[in-house]
C-alpha cells in the first residue's frame, strides 16, 4: 500500500513537473516562409482559443538588433476581433508543436492588424538571466501590510495604526536646513540674491509670460488698499520680491522630473492604462507621467472586486500556463494602473509574457495579478480585450524590450494609500485606499495622482475652492516613525495640484534617498473641501508700543480681511531678539506661504548647492515638516526695500549675519531661528504681507 502511494505521488510531481516546464522551442534560425502554426490565447472568460498563424519571413536588421517574425494570422477567432488586437500581445505561437515566440503587436496602425509581429523566444529567454537587485527592497511585504475592508478600517482603525507603528524602527536624524527656490515675478532685491546664490534658479521669459492680467489687477488693488489702511507703507517691488512656497515646490518637483526624465522628441511614450481616474485626474496625471515617458489611458480594465472586501487580495500557491491572461499593474485597488497581456511560457515559478515592454524600466517592482477577459472589442483598427485585474499572485521584476518577467508567489513591496475626502458642498465623505507597488522613480506621482483623483471623484467637480490636507507616512526614516504634515490652500482654477504638492515632496525626498531605499509602511490623508473661498488679507498690523528693548514682548495687533466677511482682529504678541541692533527694525507680517528672500539670508535658512548635496533624507524632511503654514500670520524681521542703497547695504548685513550662524552649532542655529519669528494659525489662507517697524533703544 505504501509502495503504490509512492507511486502515484511521483506520477503526480513528475505530471506537475511537465506541466510548468518550458517546451521545446524553434529558433529563427529554423522557420522558413509559408510555415504553418497557431497562437494560443483567451478572448472571453478563462477558455483558452487558438487563432492559425502562417509564417511571413523574419525581420532581421543585424548589428544586435532584436529580431522579429512576420506572421499572418487568420480563422474565426481573428475575424471576429478584425485582427490581432490589445491584450492578445504575449499569446504563445506554435509550429510543428514548438514554441516559436509571443504574439507582439500588428504591424502598423493605417492597415487592418491580419499581419503581425512575433517576438522570437530566443530573445525573450534571455530576460530571466538578468540581474534582479530590487528584491531586496521587499521589506514591507504585502502580507505583513495588509489593507483591511472600510468597515474594518474603521472599527478597528487605532489597532490598525498602532501595528503599522510596530513595524517602524527609530533612527536617530541630522537636521539641516532646506534650500529656498525661485519666485513667480522678480524684484530688484531678489535678481542681487540671485547673483549671490547661485544654485537658485532664475526664472525664464516664459515663467513671466504666464503671470495672468487678472492677478496683476488683483495684486495692484491690494498693494492700493494696504497702503491706505496700514500703518506703514508698501510697494510693489516688495510684492515682487516673494516666493510661494507651494508654487516652489510643485516647480522644482517638475524641474527635477524633467531633469531625469530622457529627451521625449527621441523616446517613445509608453502607455499605462488606468481606471478609477475621471477626466481631470486622468490630465493631472498625465501631465506628470509624461516626465516618466508613460502615457494614461483610461480603459475597461478594472479591480474585480474592491479591495480588501473578499479577504486576502493574494492569491497563493497560483498557478499560470502559457496562454493564460496576467495582468501587470503598477498601483491596486480604487485607482488602478497597468495593463493586461498574456503569458508566453511559464518554467517552475518564472513566467514570460507580453512580447514587448509595458514601462520598459528594467529591474521593476509590480504586482502581477490574475487577469479576467470580459470579452474582446474588435473594431477596424486599435481593438481590445476588455479586462479586469484579479489577486495578486506575484512579482514582475523585468519589463524589457522584448518582453515582461515575473515570479510567481512571490510578492513586490508596496505602500498602502489611505484617502478619506470630505466634500462639504454635498455633505458627503468618501473613502478611497489602493496599493502601490514600491516603485521609487513613479511611487510619488502614482501616490499624489490617487489624492487628486479622490478630491475629483468625490466633489464631481472641477477642482476648485479651498481645501485642507493633513498626510501621515509611516517611514523608519524619521524618530518618531511616521511623517505629519498639514495644511490649507485656495485656488480658483485647480486647488488639488497644490493641495498634493507637499506629499509629493515628502514622498520625493523618501524615494530619493541616498543611502538606501526608505523603507514606506503606509500613507494616509485627510482632506477638506469646498467651493468656497476662504482667503484672508492683512490690512494693519499695529504695535502696542512705539519703542521697546531687546528681550521686549510686544503684541502686535492684526486685522485680516477674510473674502466677503467683516474684519477679524487678532493679537499675536512677539518677542524682541535679545540680539538686535538699537534703530529702526523692520518687521514683516505675512501669510506663512510667503518667504522673501532676503529674510531667508537673514535667518540663515538659506543654502549653497553643496549644502543641499549633503542633505540627508531626513535633513529635507524635517525641513518641510517645520515649513509655515498657508493658513498662518507670521511676524518675522525682515529688510528695508525702499531703496535700491538701502537693499544692497541690508543685503550685506544679511549674507555677514548668515554666514556667523552658519558657523553656530545646530542647537544654537535652531533656537537663533525659532526665537526670531511668532506665528498664529487662522481660518483663512493667508494671501499678502505688508511691513511694520518699531524703533529699538537699549
Amino acid at each position: 500500500m505504501i509502495k503504490y502511494l509512492v507511486t502515484i505521488c511521483l506520477m503526480l510531481l513528475l505530471y506537475t513537473n511537465s506541466a510548468l516546464a518550458m517546451p521545446p522551442i524553434m529558433k529563427t534560425s529554423e522557420l522558413r516562409p509559408g510555415m504553418q502554426g497557431y497562437a494560443e490565447t483567451v478572448v472571453q472568460g478563462a477558455q483558452k482559443v487558438s487563432f492559425n498563424v502562417e509564417i511571413i519571413g523574419v525581420v532581421n536588421n543585424g548589428k544586435g538588433s532584436p529580431k522579429q517574425i512576420l506572421a499572418r494570422a487568420y480563422g474565426p477567432i481573428i475575424d471576429d476581433t478584425n485582427g490581432v488586437i490589445h491584450g492578445m500581445s504575449g499569446s504563445p505561437v506554435y509550429v510543428d508543436g514548438k514554441l516559436i515566440g509571443a504574439v507582439a503587436r500588428a504591424v502598423g496602425q493605417d492597415v487592418l492588424p491580419y499581419k503581425f509581429y512575433i517576438t522570437p523566444i530566443e530573445e525573450m529567454l534571455d530576460i530571466w538571466n538578468l540581474p534582479d537587485p530590487l528584491t531586496v527592497i521587499n521589506k514591507s511585504n504585502i502580507k505583513i501590510v495588509d489593507i483591511p475592508s472600510l468597515e474594518e478600517y474603521e472599527k478597528n482603525q487605532d489597532d490598525f495604526d498602532k501595528n503599522i507603528d510596530k513595524e517602524v524602527e527609530k533612527y536617530k536624524s541630522k537636521h539641516l536646513a532646506t534650500p529656498e527656490g525661485k519666485e513667480t515675478v522678480k524684484g530688484k532685491a531678489q535678481k542681487r540674491l540671485e547673483e549671490i546664490l547661485s544654485g537658485i534658479d532664475i526664472e525664464t521669459e516664459e515663467d513671466k509670460n504666464s503671470i495672468d492680467d487678472e492677478d496683476i489687477v488683483q495684486t495692484d488693488k491690494i498693494i492700493k488698499d494696504l497702503e491706505d489702511k496700514s500703518k506703514t507703507t508698501i510697494d510693489a517691488d516688495k510684492l515682487e520680491e516673494h516666493i510661494s512656497l507651494t508654487s516652489f515646490i510643485l516647480k522644482s518637483l517638475q524641474k527635477e522630473y524633467k531633469s531625469q526624465a530622457s529627451d521625449l522628441s527621441t523616446t517613445k511614450m509608453m502607455p499605462i492604462y488606468v481606471s478609477g481616474f475621471n477626466d481631470n485626474a486622468l490630465n493631472f496625471l498625465a501631465e506628470n507621467l509624461k516626465y516618466k515617458n508613460m502615457t494614461p489611458y483610461a480603459t475597461g480594465e478594472f479591480i474585480s472586486s474592491p479591495i480588501g472586501n473578499s479577504g486576502s487580495d493574494i492569491k497563493e500557491n497560483a498557478t499560470l500556463s502559457a496562454g493564460d491572461p496576467v495582468g501587470v499593474v503598477l498601483a491596486y485597488g480604487d485607482f488602478s494602473a497597468g495593463g493586461t497581456g498574456t503569458v508566453t511560457a511559464v518554467d517552475g515559478n518564472k513566467i514570460l509574457g507580453f512580447g514587448h515592454a509595458m514601462t520598459y524600466k528594467g529591474n521593476v517592482n509590480y504586482f502581477m495579478t490574475e487577469a479576467d477577459v470580459i470579452g474582446s472589442a474588435g473594431g477596424i483598427l486599435n481593438g481590445v480585450k476588455v479586462s479586469s485585474f484579479g489577486k495578486i499572485i506575484g512579482r514582475i521584476n523585468q519589463d524589457r524590450f522584448n518582453g515582461v518577467a515575473g515570479i510567481l508567489n512571490e510578492y513586490p513591496a508596496s505602500i498602502p494609500v489611505r484617502v478619506k475626502v470630505t466634500d462639504r458642498n454635498l455633505g458627503q465623505e468618501k473613502t478611497f485606499v489602493s496599493k502601490v507597488a514600491y516603485d521609487e522613480d513613479i511611487l510619488p506621482t502614482l501616490a499624489s495622482s490617487i489624492v487628486y483623483a479622490s478630491m475629483d471623484r468625490t466633489a464631481d467637480r472641477a477642482s476648485y475652492g479651498t481645501s485642507k490636507i493633513k498626510f501621515t507616512i509611516m517611514t523608519d526614516e524619521v524618530p518618531e516613525g511616521k511623517f505629519e504634515r498639514e495644511n490649507m490652500y485656495y485656488d480658483p482654477k485647480d486647488v488639488g495640484q497644490f493641495t498634493v504638492g507637499e506629499l509629493t515632496q515628502a514622498l520625493y525626498f523618501l524615494c530619493t534617498n541616498m543611502e538606501k531605499p526608505s523603507n514606506i509602511l503606509d500613507v494616509k490623508v485627510d482632506v477638506d473641501f469646498t467651493s468656497s473661498r476662504k482667503t484672508a488679507s492683512i490690512v494693519s498690523a499695529i504695535p502696542d508700543k512705539e519703542e521697546a528693548k531687546p528681550g521686549d514682548l510686544v503684541n502686535f495687533s492684526v486685522t485680516l480681511k477674510p473674502y466677503r466677511r467683516e474684519n477679524v482682529t487678532v493679537t499675536i504678541p512677539y518677542t524682541i531678539p535679545k540680539t538686535q541692533k538699537e534703530g529702526q527694525m523692520f518687521l514683516e507680517v505675512k501669510g506663512g506661504g510667503f518667504v522673501q528672500l532676503a529674510q531667508v539670508l537673514q535667518s540663515g535658512l538659506a543654502a549653497t548647492p553643496q549644502d543641499a548635496a549633503n542633505l540627508s533624507t531626513v535633513d529635507r524632511l524635517n525641513d518641510l515638516k517645520n515649513l509655515n503654514k498657508n493658513n498662518e500670520i507670521v511676524i518675522s524681521p525682515t529688510i528695508d526695500t525702499q531703496s535700491e542703497v538701502d537693499q544692497d547695504k541690508a543685503i550685506k548685513e544679511a549674507i555677514k549675519l548668515s554666514e556667523e550662524i552658519g558657523k553656530m552649532s545646530k542647537k544654537e542655529r535652531e533656537e537663533f531661528n525659532k526665537n526670531r519669528e511668532s506665528k498664529i494659525s487662522t481660518d483663512y489662507v493667508v494671501d499678502n504681507f505688508i511691513q511694520t517697524s518699531i524703533k529699538i533703544k537699549k
